[in-house]
């Protein structure tokens, strides 16, 4: 059989290429996705300011949420914290006593960034400050003289070089939302790259100007000559024995820089991974339908080896050596794109804000075996189920069934189809009925797959019943080219399952994932921010806006109130609240006197103006789950993992799954990260116009530098969560979808191919070029049509449930292009690849191609 596997993969080649075609692009996919998850688990960091430092001790940038029991310290979530958590700096003596260390230093950041003309000038991603001590932890090499007293600065080179400064010159320096003058008594040059601006201060002005006063980012150690780093890592860790504490070598380093990289890792890793789940389904059904096709073709050649003796057994074993013989080249030779394919792609998600730039990519040997064996695997299922019935059928009835095959009903098919139907159909009940807002995607995402799954199992039949609704339309318009057209279609209902199979799931895939975004998004935007009133939104890109700011606004003309704006998240620790394990609960900060009025919020009990001081205002649903009421006390876990006692003074409805807790700006903004309010919400009063009214308040922001004035779509809420990631799952399920597509358009080549010899004869006995063109066209445009009414109803039968439960109607939200671009792409390919190989074929003289080789 091996002897005949060779010979078939010669004399067939077409089919055989399509094949290798399939299995190369999916092991392309699985390896890059391979390599984004790779750098999830990993999270290489390389440090750029604490280079220098062999261990950095930092706090850990996760909190544990118990599970159930609050007691239970074993069953607990780590979730990543939405802001910096800060240790002490008394820990530097502790440290220092630690056997192998040669010193100690404490470093700290603050939001600093210098002004030019007005305008900030910041190199990199942001602006820090800090003090000088720690740029030894660089090291960094001066130019000039360290910042002795206050009102000096040193700058780094590249700052200072934008800046157009140089030693000895004056500088303007915004840092908590003031512009002062500096003294450049310095230009440090860093050890390397790096992605953030550098301002370091004396150590009076670094504990004046830092609003986290008596904190630490992180402790940098300096090890002794000849000391094991990997070692003293360890003592270090013994010595400090704090759980909130994390102490990092290597690579991990970077992560007391950029904590934020932390909270990618969360994202990252799911997202490669429903990505990668996705490829290796679509895999699996695209060359199946390939694989299958092929084998099909070849049915009386089967069947004629049958008849001379060859067992089921042999069959089998031959199309399955076949195919490994193409899956192995194809596996090997996928892993090449994948090279370039993964730094791709991980750069579009860094950009797109899903995981911070300062990740390294690492794209180990896992992904380079892990994948070919996937795409092997692939092959292998395929293969299994493609030669299964025609090893098994009778010889004379393959040989009578070798030129139209009309038997395809087996028991697995029709059962397996059932259970996914009913897996689909549960997994709508859940999303319907259990799920709430933004995480009902869970359960809508994998029911797509089941509807897709049950539909291909029994697509033969749908085809077949869907080309006879088709046919009288069809015959109608088109006349004896539509005739032709359906009843091929109709008579040849397998054959065209392999094509319609593709198609329907790419559409599927495609309108399923698109409409399932846009619609959270929508409902992200009106739950989140609808809630908020805003005529313009200011902005601050130099670290946040000073308290008095709001007062100054609400004096300007044309403002009829002015609040300060902070988002941020948290958990509710006591009472203890398990709904929130997975995700934390999202903050909104905002004014106490304008909560009223600028949230637009009504309540169901108490009062928002009361939201002063250490208050809160809760969703009702968070207050039937932890048993509370306005005027009790709650202990509220904020995004720094300290805990606030709060009271609670407000109880307001809100939908399901988009609540958010509300507290005093002041408040929350004091345990973010830059302690700040970075935005301004500002309401007009009645009859002023939008230009008058931002003309008045940039008179009034005209020395807050770096100030943007926008509209209300400015705010930053926990929708931008799934605005950041919306355009790359766009991106990710486009190319699944084009995988798929390229599956359409192998199938159908191959099988407009393998019909030479009918289309010859049809030309012998009178028909035109042009008629079988036609005939061919006509053929394709029912494929298409078929496909994308399959697809649709797989798609609509998921988004129906999931819009009902996310937007309140049945209608997802998006624009119809969307669909009308899917369906357009679908029509395309399938008049492409069936008319140009058609055209080809017609070349051959009728005579010919009527008595080929099948």
């Amino acid at each position: 059989m091996t002897y005949l596997a060779w010979r078939t993969l010669r004399y067939r080649k077409l089919a055989f290429i399509a094949t290798f075609i399939a299995v190369f692009f999916g092991v392309a996919l699985i390896v890059a996705c391979g390599g984004l998850m790779e750098t999830g688990i990993r999270l290489a960091v390389p440090p750029q300011r604490l280079a220098a430092a062999d261990v950095v001790v930092s706090g850990k940038q996760t909190y544990g949420v118990p599970k159930k029991d609050p007691q239970d310290t074993k069953n607990i979530k780590s979730v990543p914290l939405a802001e910096r958590y800060w240790i002490d700096p008394g820990l530097v003596s502790k440290i220092q006593g630690v056997p192998g260390v040669e010193r100690a230093v404490a470093e700290s950041s603050f939001a600093a960034t210098v002004v030019r003309n007005g305008a900030p000038v910041i190199v990199g991603t942001q602006s820090l400050g800090h003090g000088w001590e720690s740029a030894q932890l660089g090291p960094y090499k001066l130019d000039g003289q360290p910042p002795a007293q206050a009102g000096q600065v040193v700058l780094d080179r590249a700052v200072a070089k934008l800046a157009r400064v140089k030693v000895g010159d004056r500088v303007d320096v915004v840092v908590g939302g003031v512009a002062s003058s500096y003294e450049v008594t310095g230009i440090a040059a860093p050890p390397g790259e790096v992605s953030q601006s550098a301002l370091f201060f004396s150590g009076d002005d670094e504990r004046r100007l830092n609003p986290h006063t008596g904190t630490s980012d992180a402790i940098g150690v300096l090890a002794k000559p000849g000391t094991d780093v990997a070692a003293l890592r360890d003592r270090i860790e013994r010595t400090l024995a704090d759980r909130k504490l994390v102490v990092l070598a290597g690579d991990d380093r970077g992560a007391a820089e950029f904590p934020e990289a932390v909270g990618g890792q969360a994202q990252l890793i799911p997202l490669s991974g429903v990505f990668a789940g996705m490829t290796v389904f679509v895999a699996i059904f695209v060359v199946a339908s390939t694989l299958g096709l092929s084998v099909q073709q070849r049915q009386k050649e089967i069947a004629l080896l049958r008849s001379i003796g060859a067992t089921p057994r042999q069959i089998r074993t031959m199309v399955r050596r076949e195919a490994l013989v193409v899956a192995v080249g194809a596996a090997i030779l996928g892993c090449a794109p994948g090279v370039f394919l993964g730094p791709l792609l991980y750069h579009i998600v860094s950009d797109a804000g899903v995981i911070s730039p300062v990740v390294e990519f690492h794209q180990g040997f896992v992904p380079y075996l892990a994948a070919p064996a996937i795409g092997i695997f692939a092959a292998m299922v395929a293969a299994y189920v493609a030669g299964r019935r025609p090893s098994k059928i009778r010889p004379t009835a393959g040989i009578a069934e070798a030129a139209v095959q009309r038997k395809w009903v087996s028991w697995p098919r029709v059962v397996f189809s059932i259970l996914f139907f009913a897996a689909g159909f549960a997994l709508i009940l859940v999303t319907a009925i259990v799920m709430q807002g933004a995480v009902a995607s869970a359960t809508a995402g994998p029911a797509v797959m089941c509807w897709a799954i049950s539909i291909a199992l029994i697509s033969p039949g749908l085809t077949r019943l869907l080309a006879g609704v088709l046919s009288l339309p069809v015959r109608a318009f088109f006349g004896l080219a539509g005739y032709l057209g359906t009843v091929n279609v109709r008579t040849r209902a397998v054959r065209v399952a392999s094509a319609v199979t593709p198609i329907m799931l790419a559409v599927a895939l495609a309108v399923a994932n698109f409409y399932l975004q846009t619609t959270q998004n929508e409902a992200a935007e009106r739950y989140y921010s609808d809630n908020l009133r805003a005529d313009l939104v200011l902005s601050s890109t130099t670290g946040g806006f000073p308290a008095e700011t709001v007062e100054a606004l609400r004096s300007a003309p044309g403002v009829e109130d002015a609040s300060a704006y902070v988002t941020s998240a948290g958990w509710i620790n006591k009472p203890y609240d398990g709904s929130h394990v997975e995700s934390p609960w999202p903050l909104q900060g905002v004014s106490g006197a304008s909560a009223a009025s600028i949230t637009g919020v009504r309540t169901s009990a108490g009062n928002l103006g009361d939201l002063r001081g250490d208050t809160v205002a809760l969703p009702e649903v968070a207050g039937k789950n932890v048993g509370v009421g306005v005027g009790d006390q709650i202990t509220l876990r904020l995004g720094d993992r300290s805990a606030v006692d709060l009271r609670v003074v407000a109880l307001y409805p809100a939908k399901k799954g988009f609540e958010t807790i509300l507290l005093p700006a002041d408040l929350l903004a004091a345990h973010s990260t830059t302690g700040l309010s970075r935005q301004i919400l500002v309401t007009a009063t009645p009859g002023t116009s939008r230009d008058a009214l931002t003309a008045s308040l940039r008179e009034k922001v005209a020395g807050h530098p770096g100030t943007m004035i926008e509209g209300r779509d400015a705010i930053t809420t926990f929708a931008e969560r799934t605005k950041t990631q919306a355009w790359v799952n766009y991106l990710l399920v486009a190319l699944v979808a084009g995988y798929t597509m390229i599956s359409v358009a192998n199938t159908l080549i191959v099988a407009t191919a393998g019909r030479r010899r009918e289309l010859g004869m049809q030309r012998l006995i009178g028909a035109t070029r042009k008629q079988a063109l036609q005939m061919l066209s006509v053929e394709a445009g029912m494929v298409a049509i078929i496909g994308v009414v399959l697809g649709t109803i797989a798609s609509v039968a998921t988004l129906l449930p999931f819009s009902i439960v996310v937007l309140g109607r049945p209608v997802p939200s998006g624009p119809i292009w969307i669909y009308l671009a899917v369906v357009a792409g679908a029509a395309v390919l399938s008049f492409a690849a069936t008319v140009l190989p058609g055209r080809r074929v017609m070349l051959t003289r009728p005579a010919e191609a009527a008595v080929a080789v099948e």
